[in-house]
């Protein structure tokens, strides 16, 4: 898997440091998505802290958008924006609409 570090660090959340982003907070009409995300790009670039990626949390997400974690996180890997990643989602995600 590619994983552009310089780009992640730029847009990563240092979770040993501050919380991710609300369950409540959307991304592409899904809850959970946005808190996902950060996990992700933390885990990517090790600042992850005691927060998981692919969590239960963040699998109510995945599973809802029927994408998978390893399929979403090697797309966050690439170092891709909020908005590239919202766009991602609506075109990937299999969930009824």
């Amino acid at each position: 898997m590619f994983i552009n570090e310089p780009k992640l660090k730029t847009l990563a959340r240092d979770l040993r440091k501050e919380e991710p982003r609300a369950p409540e907070e959307e991304l592409a009409g899904f809850p959970f998505a946005a808190r996902c995300l950060d996990k992700c790009r933390a885990t990517l670039v090790g600042w992850q802290g005691e927060f998981t990626y692919a969590c239960p949390m963040d699998q109510r997400f995945l599973q809802t958008a029927d994408i998978g974690a390893d399929e979403f996180k090697e797309f966050v890997a690439t170092g891709v924006e909020d908005d590239e990643v919202e766009r991602w989602i609506g075109e990937h995600s299999h969930a009824p609409r």
